[in-house]
């Protein structure tokens, strides 16, 4: 995965983890001693960089596992899915799958305690009518409309109800909760409000009050707040320390998991609170945990009272410059994340002419949908205090083509007041558009677009994109149905970054989507998609935006380091880099179409091992 395209036969590793030689089988022994662990592949096998996932949301990642008959993600499509078609069927319908929680409303349990559920996702699962609606509502009121009616109904009305879209940036509750929650004020939330809309979120009203939709983080953060502590996700937000250290033994699973994906390196990307980034740092650090973390913490944390304090910070030491050093797995926290929009699927992607939410659909009312600031120079003022420090790397969360306009309008004007050393990052890019990605390969050149289309010149700032992919093989037929044809093609638009030369990598955010890298790559290089619930229709979706295997490969190894400025230890098998590997079974570029291959089997390979320090992370090798 170097930039020659190096295809070796061997590497040798020093004692502290460092690589030595690439090369030849005969160049690499060359002068090696009696006492060197020769380690040798199977014919068919393949040594690579390990993988790396460059955004996910790790605590929450771990507490998904922990939530059995409350995890109602709609199953993944068949190449994919590990469950049977009985348990699909159960969360393939919306109120089916509410229906489907174990909710015990009476006995021990206090009745303020709260019900949390989690990826529940209206875009993909089909609402019943109230003809054979499992929860006896009458009429045909869609769920988005009142959530509330529907978590009463189908979930609970004797205690307070949580759920957490797939997105991360909706919530529903039911009216318990809400009343848990502004029972805790004197004037009926009104000031608890203000603070979350002035935050970025928002509860949803109608003409009969909140009908129980929130909008992002800072809409749900209030109930959050409010459940019990015992709950594992209201640890993960109050005692992230306490979470790892009561569901050790049930987190491990998870850990594992991303372990037996390839992955040997992981970016948080939105640590909210000093606690979480304790609790990540903590976990990292502990003996045997089988991956790399870097942090990113949100603009949120820096610029609250209990975070000004905080400095970028990278691995607390360098290999490169210190012979002795062995890289550690706690990376440091050096990038600071901002969102400028929400879902795409989650009605919230802030859009602008050609792109629209279609209507009838799902989004229909969405219109253009909604940003998390009032204009760009919210966005700025936000960020200046940090990029006049010249410490941090910046990135923004930005779903919508016109919240991607924002980003790049919010990123030239602090470039033109002070040049910043650091690379930065649009995380999503997902509702494409060309002169979106031709602003961004520009800002690469040092030609900045301001908001009247004029230009200007600058240092070249080191722009770069990350797709969450699994928008296409998850979501493809529902962006056709929300957005339409000629913007669902559009989606994660790869042909337009190999055009305008900005580099992508690719990214899981899970607990969006699962953080497996060969599913990344096959969904990159094939672009297929599937309609749910009965994933009987399959198609292409923006053949023009597929890519090579190797592209894509790079896009879950160097590419993910160099955005995370981790390039100079990890990402390829080069000389004086760490020995991070993995093996595969297989060799993924032979599935190329050109060479007779089938590139629908790519998620099929298999990861053997993976490497840290030049050490397997798990028995011998």
């Amino acid at each position: 995965m170097d930039d020659r395209g190096t295809i070796a036969e061997a590497v040798s590793v020093d004692g502290l983890g460092r690589i030595v030689k690439v090369g030849t089988e005969k160049d690499v022994m060359a002068g090696l001693g009696t006492g060197v662990e020769v380690i040798r592949l199977e014919p068919q096998q393949v040594l690579m960089p390990g993988f790396i996932d460059p955004h996910m949301h790790f605590l929450p990642t771990l507490t998904q596992s922990l939530m059995g008959t409350h995890n109602l993600a709609p199953c993944l499509p068949p190449p994919y899915s590990k469950e049977t078609p009985e348990d699909c069927a159960t969360r393939a319908e919306l109120l089916s799958a509410l229906k489907s929680m174990k909710v015990t409303n009476s006995g021990n349990l206090a009745s303020n305690e709260f019900v949390l559920g989690m990826n529940l996702d209206p875009s993909r699962q089909q609402q019943s009518t109230s003809a054979t609606n499992p929860c006896g509502v009458s009429g045909n009121i869609p769920f988005a409309a009142q959530p509330k009616l529907y978590l009463d109904a189908c979930v609970s009305k004797d205690r307070p109800v949580l759920i957490l879209d797939q997105s991360g940036h909706l919530a529903y509750v039911n009216q318990k909760a809400i009343d848990a929650v502004c029972s805790k004020t004197s004037d009926n939330c009104k000031t608890l409000l203000a603070e979350v809309q002035k935050g970025g979120g928002d509860w949803v009203t109608d003409a009969n009050g909140y009908t129980g939709l929130l909008q992002e983080t800072a809409g749900f953060a209030p109930f959050l707040a409010a459940m019990e502590k015992s709950l594992p996700l209201g640890l993960a937000y109050t005692n992230p320390i306490q979470l790892v250290e009561s569901y050790e033994k049930d987190i491990q699973r998870t850990i594992q998991e991303l372990r037996e994906a390839g992955l040997t390196t992981i970016a948080d990307g939105g640590l909210a609170s000093l606690s979480q980034l304790q609790a990540v740092k903590f976990l990292a650090e502990r003996q045997n945990f089988p991956l790399r973390i870097t942090g990113v913490v949100t603009q949120d944390l820096v610029n609250s009272d209990k975070g000004k304090d905080l400095q970028a910070t990278g691995p607390t030491c360098d290999p490169l410059a210190d012979p002795q050093c062995k890289l550690p797995k706690w990376l440091g926290a050096g990038g600071i994340k901002l969102w400028v929009d929400g879902s795409t699927q989650g009605c919230t992607a802030w859009l602008e002419a050609p792109y629209q939410y279609q209507n009838p659909g799902h989004c229909q009312e969405a219109g253009e949908g909604r940003a998390d600031f009032d204009d760009v120079n919210g966005i700025v003022k936000a960020l200046k205090p940090h990029w006049d420090k010249g410490a941090w790397r910046f990135q923004l969360h930005a779903n919508g083509n016109k919240a991607n306009e924002w980003a790049i309008q919010a990123f030239t004007q602090l470039q033109l007041q002070k040049a910043n050393p650091h690379r930065v990052l649009f995380i999503h890019n997902t509702v494409g558009e060309e002169k979106i990605s031709d602003k961004i390969g520009k800002m690469r050149e040092g030609i900045f677009f301001g908001n009247d289309g004029q230009t200007a010149s600058a240092q070249p700032l080191d722009a770069r994109v990350t797709h969450l992919i699994g928008h296409v093989a998850y979501w493809g037929a529902a962006f056709k149905q929300m957005l339409g044809e000629e913007t669902a093609k559009n989606i994660d638009p790869m042909g337009f970054d190999l055009k305008y030369g900005v580099p992508f990598s690719l990214h899981s955010d899970s607990m969006v989507t699962p953080p497996r890298p060969l599913w990344f790559v096959e969904q990159a290089v094939t672009r297929r998609t599937w309609a749910y619930p009965d994933f009987k229709e399959s198609f292409v979706l923006g053949p023009e935006h597929a890519v090579s295997i190797e592209q894509a490969l790079r896009a879950v190894t160097v590419e993910p380091a160099r955005q995370h400025e981790l390039d100079q230890w990890l990402g390829s098998i080069e000389p004086r880099k760490v020995a991070d590997f993995v093996v595969l079974g297989a060799n993924p570029l032979k599935y190329d179409k050109a060479l007779g291959g089938d590139p629908t089997q790519i998620s099929k390979i298999q990861v053997l091992q993976t490497y840290l320090n030049g050490k397997p992370t798990l028995g011998s090798h």
